[in-house]
């Protein structure tokens, strides 16, 4: 058996300018990349920097200018390709910046001996894969799932996670932990435990994007809170054996990327940028999201192109505070933009559809360790994660097939639930005596907008043909509701869909961002909600911690014996009977709209 061999490393690189391109207000500047690792004792490393300022860390000039070269200390991950070593941590050298040029020293582990047919990849920043806050991660193909689904390991492995979704916005941290830059080498020349290597030009693997804002009076925005970037790739796993991303694997690729600032606020006064870091390619329906207090600005690109190595600089001029829409479109369906609740707040009472897309009955509870609700002492949380939830007749968002006159009450009912029995569709339809039929209709056929159920086939649009992807928004409170993020598949080919679920339970980290999708009323957002069952108020299947997993059951108003119910989660996707006493969820559909609004509920009035 051979033991594991470790290698003192020396590499001497000359600077390696940020190359720029143009898109919309681009900075031009450029410069050679022509770097030199040796791996090894001692390699000389004469030429000298050809860039100022000598930091490797990116920064901004007076004239918006980026620059970038090595500093003393900079670190670069290793790895020996097609090896074999499971190391606990990633070989590191680091930058000793002697003389003139810059010298990156260190060791390498390797299962084999190194010679100079060996291939070492290189990856920068190796800061980036250290510490809690790593943004670069090993990861194995999962053997549980059959698709292409990766998970973390604890061992080095020849596949990273590269993970650019939270940012605060500096040029400096980019440089520090996004800024991701690939090269392959082989020794020049290998004597004993000395290797000496050239790394050349390294591969810069990110695009850099300047933001600029102004409102809709074109003045410029300050104290923004918080800044999305969403449908622009901010996750992916990389091969360390060749430098490019696995392809055809959703699952690992978080489709935004959310900027908030170290300490204050973001601002543009004074010509500054925010500046984001994320994966080139080319996007479409890219949404830039400002938070300014109660505002939420918004600019939307129907496609745009992003290359490698580039920096991208843009003003979004004249951004307005965007409104709920009454429906978002997926898979030609007019979905509501919430699911229908039952809401009382002292003598005010709503039945209707809720007021954001996230909404779910104890949006916020405090909850202590054993997710167990108290009264001090805890931690906010949505009710997705307290294990002994019960509906209270003020706050309700499921409800049992056809029950209007009894939809409140939740206990002691003795004909099984109260449902209504009726076979075939009760889409828009009520009973004689108006004690059952679709509860939505009911409630809204008067309004200004009105709903109904959906019906089986329109769920089951949702099953079998739009892109699905896992998510959460953060609500009003702070907390956070996860659930299934849909959006058109265009092909209407159910083969060619975006389909990410399950998850398996407790894979947060396979959930992407979308709160500002779902502010802008770019997709459809379903909560889990869990069920109740028939006579009992307790809310089963909602808490994200339960080892066998949660779910969202979704209602149709379609029925025979029991009725059509869609139901996802991290260890569910199908659709199904269920029995008509269990309380779901229901998520409308507009039926019609006159152009006016409906009154204000006064308690939602500051829910976005």
């Amino acid at each position: 058996m051979k033991k594991n061999i470790f290698f003192p490393i020396a590499c001497a690189l000359m600077a390696a300018p940020l190359l720029t391109s143009c898109q919309d207000d681009v900075d031009s500047s450029a410069g050679e990349n022509s770097n030199t690792h040796t791996y090894s004792l001692v390699v000389d490393a004469s030429e000298g920097l050809q860039q100022a300022p000598a930091s490797r860390a990116l920064t901004e000039d007076a004239s918006h200018s980026i620059k970038s070269s090595w500093a003393n200390e900079d670190e670069i991950l290793t790895y020996v390709i097609n090896d074999g070593l499971e190391a606990t941590n990633y070989s590191i050298i680091t930058n000793k910046n002697l003389g003139n040029g810059n010298r990156f020293d260190g060791e390498i582990a390797s299962k084999k001996a190194i010679t100079t047919s060996s291939q070492i990849a290189f990856l920068y920043p190796g800061k980036a894969a250290q510490g809690n806050d790593k943004t670069i991660t090993p990861v194995v193909l999962s053997k549980e799932r059959s698709s292409l689904f990766h998970e973390e390991s604890d061992k080095t492995q020849e596949l990273v996670a590269l993970n650019l979704t939270q940012q605060d916005g500096t040029a400096e941290t980019i440089g520090n932990r996004f800024d991701f830059q690939w090269a392959k080498q082989s020794p020049k020349s290998v004597s004993g435990k000395k290797v000496n290597v050239n790394i050349g030009k390294m591969k810069r693997l990110v695009t850099i994007w300047g933001l600029r804002f102004t409102d809709d009076k074109n003045k410029p925005l300050a104290n923004i809170d918080s800044i999305y970037v969403s449908n622009v790739k901010g996750s992916d796993v990389l091969k360390l054996s060749d430098g490019t991303f696995v392809d055809d694997n959703p699952e690992d690729e978080m489709m935004n990327v959310v900027l908030k600032p170290k300490a204050g606020k973001f601002s543009s006064v004074g010509g500054n940028y925010t500046y984001v870091a994320f994966l080139p390619g080319t996007y479409e329906d890219v949404v830039v999201t400002a938070y300014v207090g109660g505002k939420v600005y918004q600019k939307s690109y129907s496609s745009i192109t992003f290359g490698s190595d580039k920096i991208y600089r843009t003003d979004l001029l004249k951004m307005e505070d965007t409104k709920q829409k009454a429906f978002v479109e997926v898979q030609g369906i007019k979905w509501a933009t919430g699911n229908f609740i039952h809401y009382k707040e002292g003598s005010q009472e709503y039945w209707g559809i809720a007021p954001t897309q996230w909404w779910i009955s104890d949006r916020a509870v405090m909850l202590n360790s054993s997710g167990r609700e108290v009264s001090s002492g805890g931690t906010l949380q949505s009710s997705q994660f307290d294990k002994d939830l019960r509906h209270k007749v003020e706050d309700i968002d499921l409800f049992r097939y056809g029950s209007i006159a009894k939809a409140l009450k939740l206990t002691g009912i003795g004909d099984g639930g109260d449902y209504w029995g009726q076979t075939g569709d009760i889409s828009k339809q009520l009973s004689s005596d108006g004690k059952h039929g679709d509860i939505v209709w009911y409630y809204t056929k008067n309004n200004h907008r009105k709903y109904r159920m959906p019906t089986g086939t329109e769920l089951e649009s949702l099953y079998k043909l739009a892109n699905v992807i896992p998510a959460y928004c953060y609500t009003d409170k702070g907390t956070i509701v996860y659930g299934a993020f849909f959006t058109t598949n265009a092909s209407n080919d159910a083969n060619k869909r975006k389909k990410a679920f399950p998850t398996k339970a407790k894979r947060y980290d396979k959930y992407t961002n979308v709160t500002a999708l779902v502010r802008a009323n770019k997709g459809l957002f379903l909560p889990v909600t869990g069920r109740r069952l028939a006579r009992k108020d307790e809310v089963g299947f909602r808490d994200m911690s339960y080892g066998l997993g949660a779910y969202g059951q979704y209602m149709a108003s379609t029925s025979a014996i029991m009725c059509d119910n869609f139901f996802f989660g991290p260890t569910e996707w199908n659709f199904a009977k269920a029995p008509k006493g269990q309380a779901t969820a229901i998520r409308p559909i507009l039926d019609s709209d006159d152009g006016q609004e409906d009154p204000a509920f006064a308690p939602f009035a500051n829910i976005k």
